[in-house]
This record gives structure tokens, C-alpha cells and sequence, in this order.
């Protein structure tokens, strides 16, 4: 499922907030964990806003999510955890 629609929007902002589901945590601790305000991530997330690398960037180096992930739903070099639970 999270690799239908690959880079589509919405699709991307469904795995967004799929791995957060995931990692049991509110969007403003998602957020901020890796760097970044509710004004920025929020609308990723609800689908208003195409994902941005710069942030891409942060939520890789945050979470472990590859842009391959991010951007087209491919889950094979994601961690376990995330994987698992995906």
C-alpha cells in the first residue's frame, strides 16, 4: 500500500504519517526531533505541501527513513522497526 502513488503527495504523506504512527509519537515530537517546526512539517503531512529534500534530509538522518522510502515507499533499507511495523 505505501508504495502505491510513489511520489505522489498524498502518498508521501501517508507514509509520513504511518512511520510516526509507528514510532508512537504527536506530530509536534516528530516535528521537532528532527528539526523542524509544526509550520513546516505539518502540511508535508497533510498533504498541502510536497516534502521538500532539505527536510527529507532531516528525516533521514533523524529516523533512519531513506528518500527511497520518503519518496517512493520502497521499504528495504528501512530499520527493522520501522519495516516490520509498516
Amino acid at each position: 500500500m505505501l508504495e502505491e502513488l510513489e511520489d505522489q503527495r498524498e502518498a508521501v504523506a501517508a507514509r509520513l504519517k504511518r512511520v510516526r504512527e509507528v514510532l508512537a509519537l504527536e506530530k509536534k515530537e516528530f516535528a521537532e526531533r528532527a528539526g523542524m517546526g509544526m509550520q513546516t512539517y505539518g502540511p508535508f503531512e497533510n498533504g498541502t505541501r510536497d516534502l521538500s529534500l532539505q527536510s527529507a534530509k532531516k528525516l533521514r538522518k533523524t529516523y533512519g527513513l531513506t528518500l527511497e522510502f520518503l519518496y517512493f515507499g520502497k521499504i528495504d533499507d528501512l530499520p527493522t522497526r520501522i519495516s516490520r511495523a509498516l
